[in-house]
């Protein structure tokens, strides 16, 4: 199995060119021992946003097979390599750290261990996985992908091994492929992460460009009605009471046969009553082929349950106003916003408006 060292470059495409830091910027270490690699060049690389990988730095092992390099730590979490005569060791690095890399010469790239962070543990612990990974084996391919997202990429709250595992080439093909429905899931979990934890990371509005990208890809190439699964990831679920104080979960209403739409608003603004008057049009017209799922903010709860009985559809309100984790998980700004969830619960789209909302479903 041939692994081609270099993010997805198609992906980078749509990323700004960063600059490495000037003089002076922090440092991060990296160091070392090279087992037989006495006097052979050691060099260190740092992918650009085009695939590239560009040295940043270079040193004689010594004879003892120590080794030793410093370099300015990047703006944002970015993935490194250490090079040997066309072996690769691959980490990532999180502004300032110390990077440990210990590997035999002979086998640089294959048999080593990498220390200093746990996301560098965890990178290398995956490299060694795909290592042994029969990569043609479709079945086993696909088990790999999942036992990856658990052990990596799940709680990773949307660190720099997300981006990296996710734009990894295997013999020429992505192990994550953005243009497959089977992997449109795994793309959306990532995505949101990073808008949850790293909304000002470049590779943020990447990773949720793709994400959109290949839910509508796949949910528009499977054509029919499926009831959700248990370990599908890309509904974000709330939890919250309704006017009767009864918890009710977006999951209760999304992923029952018709879209779902859910919505962020006040409901105690002067522009609430013509909004909701505009949603009730829409709602209308669907005829109940949509069911909407409908979250307020306001912090006079019993005005917002007065206005919530008005409405014909699940409405809920979160007591924790502004800092909501709801809002956060959806990456809001501004309200009031949609979000789109196909029949079969997946997140599907966003709109800023009713009207955009219209022409969306």
């Amino acid at each position: 199995m041939k692994i081609i060292d270099i993010f997805h470059k198609i992906l980078f495409l749509s990323l700004p060119v960063m600059v490495l830091a000037g003089c002076g910027e922090p440092k991060f270490k990296v160091s070392g021992e090279v087992e037989g690699g006495a006097d052979r060049s050691l060099v260190l690389e740092k992918s650009d946003f085009y695939g590239r990988w560009i040295p940043v730095d270079s040193v004689r092992i010594k004879s003892s097979g120590k080794f030793e390099m410093e370099s300015d730590a990047p703006a944002s979490p970015e993935i490194y390599r250490l090079s040997l005569d066309g072996k690769f060791i691959y980490f990532p690095v999180d502004s300032i750290e110390s990077i440990t890399v210990d590997s035999p010469a002979a086998n640089f790239g294959s048999d080593f261990t990498v220390g200093g962070s746990e996301q560098a543990a965890n990178l290398a612990a995956f490299e060694k996985e795909l290592m042994a990974l029969d990569f043609a084996d479709e079945a086993k391919r696909d088990e790999f992908k999942k036992s990856v997202y658990n052990k990596y990429l799940k709680d990773s709250q949307g660190g720099i091994i997300g981006y990296y595992v996710l734009t990894k080439i295997v013999d020429g093909k992505p192990l994550y492929d953005p243009a497959s429905a089977s992997d449109a899931k795994y793309y959306a979990a990532v995505a949101t992460a990073f808008d949850q934890f790293r909304p000002n990371d470049p590779h943020a509005g990447m990773l949720r460009d793709v994400s959109l990208q290949a839910l509508r890809r796949r949910n528009a190439g499977q054509g029919k009605t499926r009831v959700v699964e248990a370990e599908e990831i890309t509904m974000i679920d709330i939890d919250l009471p309704n006017e009767n104080g009864k918890n009710v979960k977006l999951s209760d209403v999304a992923g029952k046969g018709k879209k779902t739409v859910l919505i962020f608003s006040m409901m105690n603004q002067p522009e609430s009553p013509a909004l909701n008057i505009a949603l009730s049009e829409l709602f209308d017209n669907f005829g109940g082929n949509v069911a909407f799922y409908h979250v307020s903010f306001d912090a006079d709860q019993y005005a917002w349950r007065d206005a919530a009985r008005n409405l014909r559809w699940t409405t809920v309100i979160d007591p924790a106003g502004m800092t909501s984790d709801a809002l956060r998980s959806y990456n809001v700004g501004s309200m009031p916003v949609f979000f789109i969830y196909t029949a079969d619960g997946q997140l599907a789209d966003r709109a800023q408006s009713v009207a955009e909302l219209r022409e969306k479903l």
